[in-house]
């Protein structure tokens, strides 16, 4: 039996009795983009394991190790008093600035194809016959495209409307991919094919699957407002054709899109420790003794338990908790989602494919009548085996007879090419639209994956920095117990401390971008609804004109017919 994209069987995608006997099975009627119709071996390459540890490039969204960030996100003084009134107030205009910059983000995205957008983006891919290698022979692929960049990303002036036409290999896509995991790990990044099919990569159905895929992996980029803006992805679609050249010798940034953003940290984050430090320099006052528990220590207890439901903090609003179970509810449903739709273009190909079929018989039928009108002569018309007066007109009936069957014979024939046609299209176009979408659910999948794997990590670092630093605290309220106690170990338990703090003050701000950032990356995927729309739009269009063709031959044969004599 079947099993869907996570292994349950199902009794209703078993192998169809009346699908048509090609010579390769269902398994290649399947998208490219879900292999095997399982999340886990989506798209898997071993190019970019093998490339990953050529550039010494930290996946840590995957193995969930060190998570410390050198980015110089502001964090305030970790010994400072808490801020004034203005302060937050400056926080919350800074907020209202990151929404207002979304809202422009989202409203400029548009995933629909050609005749739905502005833009009227063309990008082609095409395999280059020739392969190149001494030993191991690979594939180039010619990218032509009609996106515009600024001057200097160009060696000679473009003129308006001209394309751009280059040469990149497999492995020059699968560098790409890596450099926006490193740069940009909490985008809808689309996914690159698999490079081999098992053993083999010469086969003709998967590699010119992977063609397309490559086609569509380019177009989703092409979308994104981030992404298409990005200077490797602009130099990948504009550098002369030795882009392996160029990769040798350009001075390439693989720093996190954060690194250079400043954020306010919320005071609710914000763990104030002067209770503790002072009285520790000699200019302090001395230490009294005091029996009850500080005001402040109160106030960092809260900070803590805040600190600590970072993850669940709705990003729209932090009163609400409810963030990890509403992805949790997203990614549940987008692996129903993707499996159903999975199933849906599978069928689409054998519904087609079955309907192909059917029109071959046609063909058949065709080459058959034309047997039987080529035949008919010698059972109808041996005039000196029959004698009759009528014999003239029967003759003549015969002859019109055979003249129509050969109407009937074109009308087989032009229905069999109008499918031709119309399943041309289906590939190229409506599959093609029906995938697209497939490709948006595997990048948001692996986006909740990779979402997922920093959470697990950065709560382990949370919870070794709040240790760290409740535990140098405690050190330091001992200290000043015994006023005897100065000097070398108070420096470092108040370095130690402030370090703490302030690398607790990065990971939080790094935390709430992130969040941010996959807020305005899912908003981004709801417009990829207008996907179903416009895939079955246009699907149905296609039906309903190759439909309208068919009436019209059947029409016309039609009408052929009726002067076929009876008698």
């Amino acid at each position: 039996m079947s099993e869907n994209s996570f292994g349950a069987a199902d009794p209703l995608m078993d192998k169809d009795p009346w699908a048509l006997p090609a010579t390769h099975g269902i398994q290649n009627l399947q998208s490219s983009v879900l292999e095997d119709n399982n999340w886990s071996s989506y798209n898997s390459n071993d190019i970019l394991a093998s490339n990953f540890a050529a550039m010494n490039i930290d996946r840590r969204q995957e193995n969930g190790s060190e998570l410390y960030h050198d980015q110089s996100a502001a964090s305030s003084d970790p010994l400072a008093n808490p801020e004034s009134l203005d302060a937050e107030n400056q926080e919350e205009v800074d907020l209202k600035e990151d929404s207002v910059w979304s809202e422009e983000l989202v409203s400029s995205f548009n995933p629909l194809g050609y005749h739905n957008t502005e833009d009227k983006t063309i990008i082609r891919v095409k395999e280059i016959p020739e392969k190149e290698g001494l030993v191991f022979k690979h594939i180039n692929y010619l990218i032509s495209h009609n996106l515009r960049f600024p001057p200097e990303f160009y060696q000679n002036d473009k003129p308006a409307g001209s394309e751009t036409k280059i040469i990149r290999r497999y492995s020059d896509f699968a560098w790409l991919l890596e450099v926006l995991w490193r740069k940009y790990p909490y985008r809808l990044i689309p996914e690159l094919p698999p490079k081999k099919l098992l053993a083999s990569s010469t086969d003709s159905i998967f590699l010119q699957k992977r063609r397309r895929s490559l086609q569509r992996f380019l177009y989703q980029l092409s979308k994104h407002p981030i992404l298409s803006k990005e200077n490797l992805v602009i130099m990948f679609l504009t550098v002369p054709n030795d882009f392996s050249n160029w990769k040798k010798f350009a001075n390439i940034e693989l720093t996190d899109e954060f690194e250079s953003i400043k954020i306010n940290l919320p005071k609710r984050f914000k763990m104030n420790f002067d209770q503790v430090l002072r009285g520790l320099n000699d200019q302090d006052p001395d230490f009294e003794e005091q029996t009850q528990v500080p005001e402040q220590t109160v106030n960092n207890d809260s900070i803590v338990n805040n600190i600590t439901q970072i993850w669940n903090e709705n990003p729209v609003d932090h009163t609400k908790l409810d963030f990890m179970e509403n992805l949790q509810t997203v990614n549940l449903s987008l692996s129903t989602f993707a499996d159903i739709w999975s199933k849906l273009c599978i069928l689409v190909e054998r519904m087609e494919k079955r309907e192909l079929a059917l029109y071959q018989d046609h063909q058949r039928f065709s080459y058959y009548l034309g047997q039987f009108t080529s035949n008919s002569g010698n059972l109808y018309g041996i005039e000196n085996m029959v004698i009759s007066e009528a014999q003239p007109e029967e003759s003549q009936n015969m002859s019109i007879i055979n003249t129509i069957l050969k109407q009937v014979m074109k009308y087989f024939t032009t229905t069999k090419q109008l499918k031709d046609d119309e399943l041309t299209t289906l590939s190229s176009d409506t599959l093609e639209n029906f995938r697209k979408l497939q490709d948006y659910l595997a990048s948001l999948h692996f986006l909740i994956e990779r979402l997922g794997n920093f959470k697990n990590a950065s709560e382990k670092q949370i919870h070794v920095l709040l240790n760290r630093i409740m535990k140098t605290n405690e050190r330091l309220f001992q200290i000043k117990i015994k006023s005897d106690i100065r000097g070398s170990e108070v420096d470092k338990l108040v370095k130690l401390l402030t370090e703490s703090v302030e690398e607790l003050n990065n990971l939080l701000s790094y935390i709430i971008l992130v969040k941010s950032t996959f807020l305005t990356e899912f908003r981004l995927f709801q417009k990829t609804k207008y996907l179903v729309s416009e895939t079955f739009q246009d699907w149905f269009l296609e039906k309903v004109k190759y439909g309208e063709l068919q009436q019209d031959s059947l029409q016309r044969v039609f009408n052929d017919l009726q002067d076929m004599p009876l008698k």
